[in-house]
């Protein structure tokens, strides 16, 4: 094998581990980002809840049976999260206004607590951007709007919420 041989394949070698190592320093740190995102959020949406106890719009408190991160299906780094939440006596017809308020009392939580967006100054870190229901479990879709690609995960939701809805989709 001649010189011009195995330096290509130095190069393809030193290339293809350059990459893999590369590829896990970003995933491993894009990892640990979302999480601490995560438990900022988990303090915000515990909070906002507790309050819609304190003000008797749910009848006692929430229970979170779990919090995950939305998979990287829409993009690298987008900080959304879904919550499996437990609240009594909360109809599919209250979903949207349940979803309004936490909305609301986010911002102020953000305003209270000086919690950065990336979207605007004095604009909620926090959106509530789904809630719906699976038997007694309400499924909130929440986003901590840190960085440019959860922005575009939100700008893409919108869009997909727009568009007119085939005969299939229905």
């Amino acid at each position: 094998m001649g010189r011009t041989a195995t330096i290509i394949i130095a190069v393809v070698i030193a290339v293809i581990l350059y990459l893999v190592i590369h590829h896990a320093v970003v995933k491993r740190n894009t990892k640990a980002a979302q999480q601490a995102a995560l438990e900022q959020t988990n303090v915000a949406v515990k909070a906002a809840l507790q309050r819609l106890a304190d003000e008797h719009f749910i009848d006692s408190s929430a229970t979170i049976l779990d919090a995950n991160v939305i998979q990287d299906g829409w993009g690298r780094g987008v900080m959304a999260f879904e919550y499996l939440i437990l609240i009594d006596h909360i109809s599919n017809d209250q979903l949207p206004i349940l979803r309004q308020r936490l909305n609301h009392i986010l911002a102020e939580f953000c305003a209270d607590h000086q919690v950065e967006s990336a979207v605007a100054s004095g604009e909620s870190a926090f959106l509530v951007t789904d809630a719906w229901r699976h038997t007694k479990r309400i499924h909130l879709g929440v986003a901590y709007l840190a960085n440019e690609a959860t922005i575009e995960y939100i700008q893409d939701l919108h869009r997909l919420d727009s568009k007119p809805k085939t005969s299939e989709q229905i």
